[in-house]
């Protein structure tokens, strides 16, 4: 009997090795970039996101020390949710354009916000 019969009789299935050598790289590529969209895209959203809402903040009333302080006591939530929110995504790709998106949503919005001097 041959390794693969065995493997086939045990319920074990293994893909010919052919077939193996190409999903694996595009199962590595994937969890690659679903790692980097993570950690490095959740950590620039969130840091984009802090200063929009330290802008809020003062806008609101708040001291700018003190919005800056909350803003960056939030972060810590947000990027935890942003992290749960990619990994949980169908794909990395649409992953990575929700981040795009939401970025250049919350640029524009800090450019509006932002103080003048």
């Amino acid at each position: 009997m041959t390794q693969g019969a065995e493997n086939a009789a045990a319920g074990i299935a293994i893909p010919p090795p052919h077939a193996t050598a190409g999903s694996a790289r595009r199962h590595r590529l994937a969890v690659t970039a679903r790692t980097l969209a993570g950690t490095l895209g959740a950590y620039g959203l969130t840091a984009r996101a802090t200063v929009v809402l330290s802008f809020v903040l003062a806008r609101l009333g708040m001291d700018r020390a003190e919005a800056v302080i909350a803003a960056t006591l939030a972060s810590f939530a947000i990027f935890a949710a942003l992290s749960m929110a990619i990994f949980h995504a169908r794909s990395a790709a649409r992953a990575w354009i929700w981040l795009a998106g939401t970025a250049v949503a919350l640029a524009l919005l800090q450019w509006v916000l932002a103080p003048v001097l």
